[in-house]
């Protein structure tokens, strides 16, 4: 460590390792508990209804983490563009949300599988052309098992590639000291940015908007991206008081860090509403009935409801309590705010993808929904420990970390 830089406790506590496989454990049982709810939970005429539910709540909550990594993802390869130096105390543990994609991309098998058998749980265009209507059929020769399969391969290369690169190269760094590996990094952000842009949008349109084929949006891929973005740093505040609370990074992430983490956060929760109400504006005073059936849907069946709760819950409430000075900078107040901005992200992903093939919001789907999220959720938080190891939580010979300690947001 170099001789300007404060002696700290940069890596993960052992305690916390120690809880992976338990943690892999829990997640495996609570996904197959969620199967279990909805299928014998289900009358005896409606288990194919509870098969496309369980696998559309198991969507709904891999995106919950996958948009995570996909965020953390796009902060490292921006703030090497931008030489935003205020932040190389951080990048590390962005790195490492990022560098767990490849395992996200196993954690994707089971929806890969639907679609390459045929089965329509999930993807009504699956089927082929005798399962859909003529509209949805017209777009078959995009939505088909064999070309999605494609595509999704492209998406993850893009992704695993980028991640692998800034990680390792980052690694190297800390033997080094090489300060021209950051400048090597720096030149190659602005290209992957791009192929970024494009993954995440079309992965958007595959994955997601494709679960209801007959609709379409230009502007859903921006709106993942937001809710990528806004999740991303609720991820990032939370964890870096986890750490700190524990002895970790304490001399290393001010509160200085905290408060620009918190104005990123609330800049997200105003675009999200922006893309968000847009979205929706856009569709309505066009009335086209193709266009607006994706809105029918998240109106009916008790899912209206739903919507005007995100309404409140995604944008009022955060909005008006973290706009404060004095609460940015208060980070156990803003860990308390990043839970709740995450919780609010997992209802936003719900309603993404629930309602699309009629589900009535019940007491089954809730509690099914919720011992889905538990299960993936463990998971993803056991595969982030077992990629941390003993990998340093900060990049102390990144050239620009004297910056980052002398960072001062101002009055």
């Amino acid at each position: 460590m170099a001789s300007n830089i404060p002696s700290d406790n940069i890596t993960m506590p052992a305690s916390w390792r120690a809880k992976a496989p338990a943690l892999l454990a829990v997640g495996a049982v609570c996904i197959l508990l969620s199967l279990a709810l909805f299928y014998f939970g289900a009358s005896e005429d409606s288990k194919t209804t509870s098969w496309s539910m369980f696998f559309n709540s198991y969507l709904a909550n891999y995106m919950f983490c996958m948009t995570i990594c996909l965020g953390a993802l796009f902060f490292v390869m921006v703030t090497h563009l931008v030489r935003a130096g205020w932040m190389a105390s951080l990048r590390r543990l962005a790195e490492l949300l990022a560098f767990t994609i490849p395992w996200w991309a196993f954690m994707f098998l089971p929806i890969l599988a639907l679609a390459v058998i045929g089965d329509t749980a999930l993807y009504p265009w699956a089927g082929g052309a005798e399962k859909v209507d003529a509209l949805v059929a017209s777009k078959l020769g995009y939505l088909n098992p064999s070309f999605f399969t494609i595509r999704t391969v492209i998406y993850f290369a893009v992704f695993i590639i980028a991640a692998r690169v800034y990680f390792l190269a980052s690694r190297r760094q800390d033997e080094s000291g090489d300060a021209q590996i950051t400048l090597k990094l720096q030149r190659w952000a602005g290209p992957f940015i791009m192929l970024f842009a494009l993954a995440v949008n079309f992965a958007a349109f595959d994955w997601m908007m494709s679960t209801d084929p007959a609709w379409f949006s230009t502007i859903y891929g921006v709106y993942i991206f937001a809710a990528s973005m806004l999740s991303f740093f609720a991820t990032m505040i939370l964890l870096c008081h986890l750490l700190q609370r524990s002895g970790r990074i304490e001399k290393l992430v001010t509160i200085e860090h905290f408060h620009d983490l918190s104005k990123f956060q609330h800049g997200f929760i105003v675009f999200w509403s922006y893309i968000a109400f847009s979205q929706f504006l856009l569709y309505w005073y066009g009335n086209i009935p193709e266009e607006t059936l994706w809105y029918k849907h998240r109106m009916e069946h008790g899912w209206g409801t739903v919507g005007l709760i995100l309404i409140a819950v995604h944008f009022v409430i955060p909005f008006l309590g973290t706009m404060s000075r004095h609460v940015r900078r208060k980070p156990a107040v803003m860990a308390g705010w990043a839970v709740y901005i995450l919780a609010v992200h997992w209802l936003d992903m719900m309603f993404l993808i629930m309602p699309n093939n009629g589900f009535v919001v019940s007491g089954m789907l809730i509690v099914g929904h919720l011992a889905c999220w538990v299960g993936m959720v463990a998971v993803f938080v056991a595969l982030f420990l077992m990629r941390v190891g003993e990998t340093p939580v900060v990049a102390v010979k990144d050239p620009w970390l004297p910056d980052a300690l002398s960072y001062h947001v101002g009055p």
